[in-house]
């Protein structure tokens, strides 16, 4: 963890949210001081403290301890859940095609198995 990437990204979010130092410390039962400590890089938050700051900022721990925002959140200002990675939404025909995918799958499998047991397969 960079302090000073993540005292950046601390700040820029919070200013983003319209926050002051001190009202983000009330968040988090803090003092300002605190806060302006990992804003300056001269500090980090305690790793108790990581969940409830990520949550306060709209982020997930990892994009705090990088310091930086994911590409998918930066770039389309989406919120990502916190406890899982991101991924984009299946169209209806990718759907189909797993589905068709999986069957088929399914089939092979069944099939493979009904040959070794009969003993079709020589």
């Amino acid at each position: 963890m960079d302090n000073i990437q993540t005292g950046r990204l601390i700040a820029e979010l919070r200013k983003k949210q319209g926050l002051t130092q001190q009202q983000l410390a009330d968040k988090l039962n803090l003092s300002n001081k605190t806060i302006s400590k990992w804003e300056s890089g001269s500090g980090s938050p305690d790793i108790s403290n990581l969940p409830v700051l990520a949550e306060a900022l709209e982020i997930s721990v990892d994009e705090l301890l990088n310091g930086e925002l994911n590409q998918l959140q930066s770039d389309t200002n989406v919120n990502v859940s916190k406890d899982c990675s991101p991924r984009k939404e299946l169209t209806p025909e990718q759907k189909k095609e797993r589905a068709i995918i999986a069957l088929a799958a399914s089939v092979g499998a069944i099939l493979g198995i009904l040959a070794y047991n009969f003993g079709w397969l020589g």
